[in-house]
């Protein structure tokens, strides 16, 4: 049974946020839950939600209507309260009575009935919703503009009629919407107003992630506070709102009770103060730039620049050991081929003297060729001057 109506309270919570996300719009719930027992009083609790957030709780038998919220606390004086105890009371035995005829027709006297009965208003219109359920199953609904109740259930077409032959039904209804509903709206609307004012604002925070395998950042901005639901929560680039590849989570509630919600979108770009989170209430609006920093402090935009310098640095290191080994390896290229020339000039020098020596008598052959040749032409000479002379005297 406790499951049941957790689930049911959720899931009217879930569809009250939904609705309250429009601009300007402000919706008040009631859920009621009743368990019926054979041989006492049937529990009865009623859960006030505002805007999403339940704000009191009430149940039977003490009948006082507790706040679940800092703000619904302050919002009330005493004798508010006062009035508040006395409406869950008078619900108590407005309900008793309809649920032992649902009871009856149905045929039993243990179960579980819920209902579900809200309105939503802005300051022209206001229009109202009505649901029944047994057992957790879809039991009535009403139509708004009729008034007239709808069977879900084939057991429900009975209880369906009699609560449409009812005389003080209709007139229940319209009460509901003009004399409570309405006027409740307002006054909270007008009493969370009050408390924001005087307390401070939404916490906000951007900040980027970067991705280890890609050029892109994701960006993503969080936005906290007791009061999300009708908040509005922007990101914006160079002031235009960007509509497309942004995400935005539901509420989601944090350890300390208030509400976060996430926006969140991927960009290339690292720049710093190009974008922007913006929220917007009632009366409230706040924006804060992103700083090019991620959650850790770290700037992006300065992290590119280093990572740009750094590249560029390994490239001109890498240019120069590039251009030294080509010096070394010409050097000791050139190096060798003059080693290699010499080598070859030395051999082809060493050949022309082998040659030259080859041919070059040495210095005893010399004498002694000298001797042989003074042996032969020295006679001659003395013979051939001797004639000279003859010749000058004849």
């Amino acid at each position: 049974m406790k499951i049941c109506t957790m689930s049911f309270i959720l899931l009217c919570v879930l569809y009250c946020m939904v609705k309250a996300a429009r601009a300007e719009q402000h919706t008040l719930q009631y859920l009621y839950t009743l368990r019926s027992a054979p041989e006492d009083e049937p529990e009865f609790e009623i859960t006030t939600v505002f805007d999403g957030l339940i704000i009191s709780h009430c149940e039977s038998p003490s009948f006082r209507d507790q706040s679940r919220q800092e703000w619904i606390h302050q919002a009330f004086n005493a004798e508010e309260w006062k009035n508040r105890d006395r409406f869950c009371e008078g619900e108590y035995y407005f309900h008793k009575t309809l649920i032992e005829k649902i009871q009856q027709i149905i045929n039993t006297t243990n179960g579980l009935i819920q209902r579900e009965r809200s309105c939503t208003a802005d300051d022209s219109e206001v229009s109202m919703s009505d649901r029944w359920g047994v057992n957790a199953e879809d039991f009535l609904t009403l139509d708004p503009v009729t008034l007239k109740w709808r069977s879900e259930s084939s057991l429900a077409r009975t209880v369906r009629s009699e609560f449409n032959q009812k005389k003080f039904m209709a007139p229940s209804l319209k009460s509901f919407l003009s004399e409570e509903c309405k006027p409740t709206v307002m006054t909270l609307k007008k009493k969370k107003a009050d408390y924001l004012k005087q307390n401070q604002s939404p916490d906000l925070y951007v900040f980027g992630k970067s991705s280890p395998d890609s050029d892109t950042v994701s960006l993503r901005c969080y936005v906290s506070h007791k009061f999300l639901p009708g908040v509005r929560v922007r990101l914006t680039l160079d002031g235009e709102v960007l509509d497309k590849n942004v995400d935005v989570s539901s509420p989601s509630p944090n350890m300390d009770g208030s509400l976060q919600i996430r926006l969140q979108t991927e960009t290339s770009m690292k720049q710093p103060d190009r974008y922007h989170c913006m929220v917007d209430t009632d009366n409230l609006h706040v924006s804060i730039g992103w700083d090019g920093q991620t959650l850790d402090e770290k700037t992006l935009h300065q992290e590119q620049v280093s990572k740009e310098f750094h590249l560029h640095y390994l490239v001109l290191f890498l240019i120069v050991v590039v251009i030294t080994l080509l010096v070394v390896v010409a050097v000791k290229g050139g190096i060798f081929a003059g080693k290699k020339d010499y080598v070859k000039r030395n051999k082809s020098i060493n050949n022309a003297v082998q040659v030259f020596l080859s041919l070059v008598q040495s210095e005893e052959e010399w004498e002694r060729e000298a001797e042989a040749d003074d042996e032969y032409h020295g006679p001659m000479r003395f013979i051939i001057r001797i004639l000279r002379k003859t010749e000058l005297v004849t």
